[in-house]
């Protein structure tokens, strides 16, 4: 299921409640190893796999693009990414993921559009938020366990990666080869997405502080983007950084929900 909102906005993808296997396995940690390189140790912190339930939200199924980063720029004053002249992204990107923003623009941007729902019934009483690291993996892999968002085996017509060569962002939607079990685009390579969570090991609890939006520490990211090799593109690779971090592989996607981040898991 699916909703728009208006004018350019996204499509949503209901993604229910329920439960899925977070994480790598240990016994495959060696397997990644002689597959991406590095060493077992490099692949720690994707494990231990474990069970995780997933509480219902709506995910925007493409990250925010420099058109939607375009109005929020245009209607609150905030300062534009780099690269922008007028408040306005480079000419023919609009449609390109919006990259060169911090976790706290991408917190202000669900900030901004939280109270806009009001205007669409279906999301009464709904916030936008970053999603929980949780939510990304589960809206990414499914319940499967599948190592990239189409499948176990990789792709190369499903991902804006560095194999390709293009050395730079495409549209969203670009692959729909890559189309996750939710009918999520660009969830592996184009930008890393910031997610909601702190940098915590595993196992995985919403209730034990990562969640916390006033904590300090690096923000995980997730999805790996167009200048990584596809290993990073894997549904269960996790990345760090600060939340005062932008760079030009850095985006974020949306989701909508009843519940804080907190409680989402």
């Amino acid at each position: 299921m699916a909703d728009r909102l208006n004018g350019g906005w996204p499509a949503f993808a209901a993604l229910p409640a329920g439960r899925f296997m977070m994480g790598t396995a240990e016994r495959q940690l060696s397997t990644l190893a002689r597959h991406y390189g590095g060493t077992r140790e490099s692949y720690r912190e994707e494990a231990p796999q474990h069970a995780v339930a997933v509480a219902g939200c709506a995910i925007a199924t493409t990250p925010v693009t420099m058109h939607w980063y375009a109005r929020f720029v245009a209607d609150t004053g905030s300062a534009a990414p780099a690269g922008w002249s007028g408040g306005m992204p480079p000419a023919g990107r609009a449609l390109h993921p919006v990259v060169d923003v911090t976790w706290h623009d991408a917190r202000a941007f669900c900030d901004w559009l939280t109270p806009q729902l009001a205007a669409w019934p279906a999301w009464h009483g709904w916030h936008a938020r970053l999603p929980t690291e949780a939510e990304w993996e589960y809206a990414a892999r499914g319940t499967d366990g599948r190592q990239f968002p189409w499948g176990d085996a990789w792709r190369p017509d499903a991902a804006n990666t560095r194999e390709t060569g293009l050395a730079l962002t495409t549209p969203v939607g670009s692959w729909p080869a890559g189309a996750s079990p939710a009918g999520c685009l660009d969830m592996a390579g184009n930008v890393w997405e910031w997610t909601h969570t702190l940098d915590r090991g595993y196992p995985y609890r919403a209730a034990d502080g990562r969640e916390d939006p006033a904590a300090a520490g690096r923000r995980i990211a997730r999805g790996g983007c167009y200048a990584n090799p596809h290993g990073y593109a894997r549904c269960a690779c996790r990345f760090r950084l600060a939340p005062t971090v932008r760079n030009a592989f850095l985006g974020f996607r949306v989701v909508l929900a009843a519940q804080r981040a907190d409680q989402a898991a």
